[in-house]
């Protein structure tokens, strides 16, 4: 399983005080663009790259869980096209913005911060019948038969498309054994911290690789 780790820098300045070798034991970086002003990602992407150019690095300009990221459609779907050959993946939020066309490196990602969705397996079949690179799902569980049914719900995708890479996680303290669990239901990334959470329950870099030795052994 994969650990990827957010960078939110929220200026040029901020960004070059990042220590990469902090980053040393992480698979992927997201670098999440939202937090940045426009006029600065141009220059932003090039100094990410060279940063972390060790690493994968996933663009992400996430919309869903911000209401002050104010984007029109015509503007996200150019920001996608401008962006998606420079990074390894793209994050796509296709629901949200439905015309989008999805580059190859898409990760089409939908999160719901109220509920795991009774109706998540059409969601993913949804999903999977785009062709992205990556199917990614989190859902805020209300309990931990909601956790149950993601993983449960995640290992029938994936053995229905083996094919498919998938990253699903249950959000919050109750959803934290999806993150330690991924291989064992279908899910091939976990999203951990190595400063600032970008989501809830997500467990740090360190937790995650003592935790993980501990149930490989």
């Amino acid at each position: 399983m994969k650990i990827v780790v957010p960078i939110m820098p929220k200026t040029l300045a901020e960004l070059a005080t990042i220590d990469e070798r902090k980053f040393t034991a992480v698979d992927m970086i997201e670098w999440r663009a939202d937090f940045m002003t426009f006029s600065e990602l141009e220059q932003a992407a090039r100094d990410v790259k060279i940063k972390f150019s060790k690493h994968e690095i996933i663009f992400t300009y996430r919309t869903e869980d911000k209401v002050e990221t104010q984007i029109s459609a015509t503007d996200y779907a150019a920001l996608i096209e401008r962006f998606a050959a420079d990074f390894d993946y793209i994050d796509v939020e296709k629901f949200t913005f439905p015309d989008v066309v999805l580059p190859e490196n898409a990760i089409f990602s939908y999160h719901d911060f109220d509920q795991i969705p009774e109706r998540l397996p059409d969601i993913l079949s949804d999903m999977i019948a785009e062709n992205p690179a990556v199917v990614k799902f989190a859902g805020m569980p209300r309990d931990f038969a909601d956790v149950l049914r993601l993983m449960q719900d995640t290992l029938a995708a994936s053995e229905k498309a083996p094919h498919q890479t998938f990253v699903t996680m249950a959000m919050g303290k109750i959803g934290q054994v999806t993150r330690l669990m991924g291989d064992e239901f279908g899910s091939s990334w976990t999203f951990a911290t190595v400063e600032a959470a970008s989501a809830p329950g997500q467990l740090s870099v360190a937790d995650i690789l003592t935790l993980t030795k501990i149930l490989e052994n």
